[in-house]
């Protein structure tokens, strides 16, 4: 019983973000992505936790989340960031484009977040 009154909250709590591309999203080539990113800071506001804010270098990109800093090694696959944090887990990042919007599908729970350039 208390599965079946627990099981309603809990698709809520999973639904209240978006995880579906926006209408346009196009995935990006390797090259395309880095020349998108090198040199760039964005700032990505989820609606489950704190502003995720990251600066990418030509091969190292720094991280603030909340009061956590972190950096690391990163690489482009496909469309999708991956990133190997020296304090934070590795996690790969799918990115899509609607014009010059860039959208980031999060590794650790499928939030779909646009990154305002900083």
């Amino acid at each position: 019983l208390l599965t079946l009154l627990i099981a309603p909250a809990v698709a809520f709590a999973q639904a209240s973000f978006p995880t579906e591309w926006p209408s346009g999203a196009e995935a990006l080539s390797p090259d395309t992505l880095r020349q998108r990113l090198v040199g760039k800071s964005f700032i990505a506001k989820s609606v489950t936790g704190p502003d995720v804010r990251t600066e990418y270098q030509d091969t190292v990109a720094y991280i603030n989340v909340g009061s956590t800093s972190d950096w690391g090694a990163w690489r482009t696959e496909g469309s999708a960031v991956c990133n190997e944090w020296k304090k934070l887990r590795p996690a790969c990042s799918e990115i899509r484009a609607v014009g010059e919007a860039l959208y980031v599908k999060r590794a650790n729970n499928g939030e779909i977040i646009v990154l305002l350039p900083r």
